[in-house]
């Protein structure tokens, strides 16, 4: 009897105390949630987005059809290595001797590190038009950046000391808000509240502004990427901001603003249309301009980086027919038909130029000739006649137009 009351004892300790009475356990409401925990768990997140590899090189698929009427901008490339890292050098004594000291204290010991990103990039893409004032804000409770009027930028420390051993990722922040500034958004953010503020509040008026705020974090975003190419940022590494983004809860990621993996999706797209000779162009911007020496802001815990000295092409977005063009090009240099099939035509249509339909046609041809559907015979008809009757002299029309009428439908 002894030995009976021991074993069930031991069992009774073994057991959840209310295992004996109800069928559902702690345990089975645990197996219940455990997809959540894949589905929302950060390690899956960085693994994933963060240490995929970035290509932003352009490598023609064979048998394309281009006869060169399509360039994207070249920039000159006959700066030597030799002579950029001779600028470098001279460059880096300069931070040294005259920056370092200054914004290196032992309180503020980050601002020289984000000096020295934020220097570069608008070194790099020609944004000193303009005094830049930047700060770490010690908010250690909140991930956040943000822009304001005067091209004032700051980052919390939350933020920094979750990307502080990545420079590229910093990059991709202070690029994202400099956008912000060179596209205008604070203006466009003043006008859409305005407009929002004269309905009556309704769902609708509220989701037409959300969606137009949406929009420009996409599109800063999208510009960030150009920034940081010709900073000449790694676009692997840059990543981690959005994987930290995306990782974020709820109450970080607002109506304002998408989502972190729509974020990185974007991205990617953008990294794909990335126009290589990017590198280049900031290479000359960084070899033929000067050390930027910031200064203490009159509020005494932020920096300046004042606007340069002599007047140059300063740095000026693209415009709508000019992205369509890289979205186009590089598409159909990589062998996306279908998107540069798009693409082309919307720029045939806002340019009214035969090349975008000769492209657009080609496109089609090679959907065509790659799945045999009829549709894409058609489109590649259509887009070459709208190509002939804008340009009827242009050989590579004709020769389009002929090559077309040998295929055997």
């Amino acid at each position: 009897m002894r030995k009976s009351f021991i074993l069930l004892l031991t069992l009774s300790l073994s057991l959840p105390a209310h295992a004996w009475f109800w069928d559902s356990t702690f345990l089975d409401n645990q197996i219940n949630d455990v997809h959540n925990n894949t589905r929302y768990k950060s390690i899956k997140i960085y693994k994933s987005n963060y240490t995929n590899n970035i290509d932003i090189s352009i490598k023609p698929i064979e048998g394309l059809k281009d006869p060169g009427l399509i360039t994207l901008p070249s920039y000159n490339k006959k700066i030597s290595d030799k002579d950029f890292n001779a600028k470098l050098a001279a460059d880096e004594k300069i931070y040294k001797s005259k920056v370092q000291s200054k914004l290196a204290s032992k309180s503020h010991v980050e601002y020289y590190t984000v000096y020295r990103i934020a220097e570069k990039l608008i070194r790099a893409n020609n944004l000193d038009y303009a005094n830049w004032r930047i700060s770490i804000r010690k908010t250690p409770d909140k991930v956040n950046a943000a822009t304001m009027d005067g091209n004032f930028i700051y980052i919390n420390t939350a933020l920094y000391d979750s990307l502080s051993n990545n420079n590229d990722a910093l990059a991709f922040v202070l690029a994202h808000e400099m956008s912000h500034q060179i596209l205008g958004h604070q203006r466009r953010t003043a006008v859409a509240y305005a407009a929002f503020n004269q309905t009556d509040g309704n769902a609708y008026a509220y989701s037409k502004l959300e969606r137009n705020l949406r929009m420009m974090e996409y599109m800063a975003d999208a510009e960030a990427i150009i920034l940081l190419i010709k900073a000449g940022y790694s676009p692997t590494s840059a990543m981690e901001a959005l994987t930290l983004i995306s990782s974020l809860s709820g109450s970080a990621i607002s109506g304002t603003h998408p989502s972190g993996e729509d974020r990185i999706a974007s991205a990617k797209d953008n990294f794909a249309m990335v126009n290589p000779d990017w590198v280049f162009e900031g290479r000359e911007n960084l070899y033929n301009s000067s050390v930027l020496i910031p200064k203490k802001s009159s509020d005494r815990v932020s920096f300046i980086i004042p606007r340069a000295k002599k007047e140059k092409n300063f740095y000026i977005p693209e415009d709508t027919a000019q992205r369509l063009t890289r979205f186009a090009y590089i598409s159909y240099k990589k062998g996306n038909m279908v998107l540069a099939a798009k693409y082309f035509k919307k720029l045939g249509k806002l340019t009214n130029n035969y090349v975008p339909y000769l492209y657009n046609s080609y496109a089609d041809e090679s959907l065509y000739n790659l799945t045999r559907e009829k549709k894409y015979y058609k489109r590649a008809q259509k887009a070459i006649k709208k190509a002939y009757k804008l340009n009827p002299a242009d050989m590579n029309v004709t020769k389009q137009m002929a090559d077309l009428n040998k295929i055997q439908i």
